[in-house]
């Protein structure tokens, strides 16, 4: 060990192998005994004495590299060769023991970590990228053996460390940094290879860089300690570099876009590795994290690792209510002058006409081009950022990291069918049933809502013995022939033919505007009564219903919550005339309703056959079907049922991860404590605003009803497009719902927030009293 080293001792072998005499002062050090040596003749150096272990091809990598940059004109060490001509030597001690040393030229200035803290220094930090754009300019033709090698700190290596020592955190702490690590895993490890690498410094911390002066920094005077040299991708010596400096600073991202402009002035970024430097940036930060509570857990009484790593705690938390993507796009268009976005909106518009049904539709009166999702938000080809209420679709978020991972890994493995045996499809299939009765207990997987309905159709054939179907008037139950077939929304509408022979409409339980008011027992009695008028028809023709399927929150007839009592009527009247009962889950299931995971619960009913689908996937094309071991049965009539893509492992894993998220963040109660907020702001501002008629939902699936007048309930709904648009301007995204187009259609992403529903519900009451309201 170098304490047994004596100061006498290395001043002799200074003298002896370097002719060099003075006075040796000791400096701190992390591996290494530093000491400072100053010669009478007011000559000052620094003596080296690696510690345990550090090999001799490492040690030589360092000296080569700093006397190659110091050729350069980079204020670094150098490293004098001794009275042999070596530069680096053995020193023993007491016992015998053999230590490297060197001696190298000592660099005058002041350490960065000296500087006053939380003030900025815009000037050092354009000169400290400057320097280290040179540094790595310099290094691009240096090579040596010892470049090659594993660090902990390379942050190539970055997820692997922090996941193997992700143990030694708890709690919030150990969630802040995962989330981080799953950002990095999705938008950046797959493509870090393919950046430009070399040699790097590797560890330009506050206390291996210099400056001029501490009370009016404006240079970087000099560069110390290549200890963590190594060969690795070229931007991860900007990202710890911008790391270190922004440490304690009020505007971190500031702080980066300085830096990097410097750096880019040396040394050109591409496109690529600026848009992974947010990333990088917070990988440097985890990595240090994790490395800190694993030293503490080794040496619980380490108090310098519990204050060294505050400042990176708060660094995270900072970074936590950032979009990096935004930071990344932005140093693009900063420092590269590229924006974001690729093709014109009129390009695309025109190809799209040219080579596409005009039964394809676009939002808004100027259509939007999205190109980048992240939690509740979406954003443009200009890097805006538009909150999303509206799509229902990307249920735990737009992109949301652990979906994207799951989808990644797996892909990168296997993704066949379900005629092999897999885990992903058992594993999925055991957690997704487990959400349901135990009477619901059989998992069918395909690709769309519309799938699974039209194979809840089929089912239900077969287990009833007949087609006659019953639906509710307004529904949408999907786009194939036999849910077009099924959907008054469709068949009723434009291009429609009416509802074919076998389907017969019910009376849609609207406590609003329907002929029965109210959400009581009562009116739900009232309104399932109407079965009896179709299952009365039916019995004349000596047939009998095949299914009933309802939607157990009305979605496209506007947003309706049924009244108490109405699905449990219904259902024990369909099946005692030997009927089948379908919840259609596809667009409010997982939780959106906040009081439970499934809208059929809200009724107190258990269906025979629910569909899935929409937020299932967090996007990606799954859906399915889930019935009782009876159903199922019957379904077994001798043709095999095969869907090519449905359970595949992929779409499992997808599945799977949606499950976890909304477990993890406790999604489901916070659809009930947002969604409860946003409906009582909304009934008070109905008090003040005669445009709003009537407010209603469950969790995170509201519709705000507008009118003209509220006793006519004549519907307002050109007042709605026009807040329609109102809202796009604010950069809101909200649909329109029911049959007069007069519903603000709420259902965002779960992510969705308290400072989302209050930028929403000030965005409203702007726009009711720009309509005079």
């Amino acid at each position: 060990m170098t304490a047994r080293l004596l100061d006498a001792d290395i001043a002799q072998y200074v003298a002896a192998h370097y002719q060099l005499e003075g006075e040796l002062t000791r400096l701190p050090g992390y591996c290494d005994l530093n000491l400072r040596l100053q010669t009478q003749a007011g000559q000052q150096y620094i003596v080296k004495v690696a510690g345990e272990g550090e090999a001799p091809v490492y040690l030589d990598l360092q000296n080569q590299a700093m006397n190659h940059l110091a050729k350069g004109g980079l204020p670094v060490p150098q490293v004098l060769t001794d009275t042999q001509g070596r530069t680096l030597g053995e020193i023993a001690d007491s016992t015998g023991e053999r230590f490297p040393i060197r001696v190298l030229t000592y660099l005058p200035g002041q350490f960065y970590a000296d500087l006053p803290k939380g003030q900025g220094f815009p000037t050092l930090w354009q000169q400290l990228g400057e320097f280290m754009g040179r540094l790595d300019k310099g290094l691009s033709d240096f090579r040596h053996p010892g470049l090659n090698r594993y660090l902990d700190w390379d942050l190539a290596f970055g997820l692997e460390v922090c996941r193997d020592k992700l143990a030694a955190l708890e709690g919030d702490r150990r969630k802040l940094v995962e989330g981080f690590l799953l950002q990095y895993q999705t938008q950046v490890k797959p493509f870090l290879s393919k950046l430009p690498a070399g040699p790097i410094h590797n560890d330009a911390n506050d206390y291996n860089l210099l400056v001029n002066d501490l009370a009016n920094p404006s240079q970087i005077s000099g560069l110390i300690d290549f200890g963590d040299m190594c060969f690795s991708q070229l931007v991860n010596e900007l990202a710890i570099t911008c790391t270190y400096a922004m440490l304690d600073q009020r505007d971190p991202v500031a702080v980066i876009g300085t830096i990097a402009k410097g750096y880019h002035s040396q040394r050109a970024l591409s496109e690529d590795e600026l848009k992974a430097l947010p990333y990088l940036i917070c990988l440097r930060l985890c990595v240090s994290v994790c490395n800190s509570a694993h030293a503490i857990r080794q040496t619980p009484d380490n108090d310098y690792l519990l204050i060294s790593a505050r400042p990176v705690w708060q660094a995270l938390e900072q970074f936590k209510q950032l979009d990096l993507a935004v930071i990344g796009f932005n140093l693009v268009a900063e420092l590269l002058g590229i924006a974001q976005g690729g093709r014109s909106k009129a390009s695309l518009l025109a190809s799209r006409q040219s080579h596409f049904s005009r039964t394809l539709s676009l939002s808004y009166q100027e259509p939007l081009k999205i190109v980048r999702g992240r939690g509740a938000y979406l954003f443009d080809e200009q890097g805006r950022d538009y909150l999303d209420m509206v799509n229902n679709v990307c249920h735990v978020g737009h992109c949301h990291p652990k979906v994207v991972a799951a989808a990644q890994q797996q892909m990168a493995q296997l993704n066949t069918n379900t005629r092999y045996l897999h885990d992903n499809l058992v594993s999925y299939g055991e957690k997704l049933l487990g959400y349901f009765p135990d009477k619901l207990s059989v998992c069918f997987l395909v690709n769309s809502g519309s799938e699974a309905n039209e194979l809840a159709f089929r089912m239900a054939r077969c287990a009833s013995q007949s087609r006659e179907l019953l639906v509710v008037d307004g529904a949408y139950h999907g786009n194939t022939n036999a849910c077009i077939d099924a959907s008054p929304y469709k068949f009723d509408g434009p291009g429609g033919e009416g509802a074919p022979a076998h389907v017969h409409k019910v009376m849609l339980p609207d406590p609003y505007r329907g002929s029965y008011a109210g959400y009581g027992i009562d009116t739900g009695q009232q309104y399932a009564a109407d079965i009896q008028r179709v299952l009365a028809d039916l019995n004349w023709q000596d047939k009998k219903p095949g299914a009933y399927i309802c939607e157990s929150v009305q979605g496209v007839a506007g947003q309706i919550v049924m009244p108490q009592g109405y699905l449990a009527s219904v259902y024990e009247q369909v099946r005692a005339a030997g009927g089948i009962c379908i919840a259609d889950e596809v667009q409010i299931g997982f939780g959106r309703v906040g009081e439970a995971m499934w809208g059929f619960e809200t009724q107190q009913v258990v269906p025979d056959i629910v569909t899935l689908g929409k937020p299932i996937g967090n996007g990606h094309p799954m859906a399915a079907v889930i019935t009782s071991r009876e159903v199922a049965d019957a379904f077994v009539t001798g043709m095999e049922y095969f869907n090519t893509f449905g359970g595949n492992p992929v779409s499992c894993a997808i599945g799977q991860a949606v499950l976890e998220v909304i477990e993890e963040q406790q999604l489901q109660a916070h659809a009930k404590r947002t969604g409860d907020y946003m409906q009582a702001k909304l009934n008070d501002m109905a008090n003040e605003f005669e445009l709003i008629g009537d407010v209603r939902g469950l969790g995170l699936f509201i519709g705000v009803e507008l009118v003209t007048d509220r006793d006519s309930k004549a519907p307002a709904t050109a007042h709605t497009k026009t807040l329609i648009e109102h809202f796009k301007a604010q950069r809101i995204l909200l649909s329109t719902e029911g049959p007069f187009n007069n519903i603000l259609k709420i259902k965002p992403p779960m992510v969705f927030g308290l400072p989302e529903a209050d930028r929403f519900l000030d965005t409203l009451r702007s726009g009711l009293k720009g309509l005079g309201q």
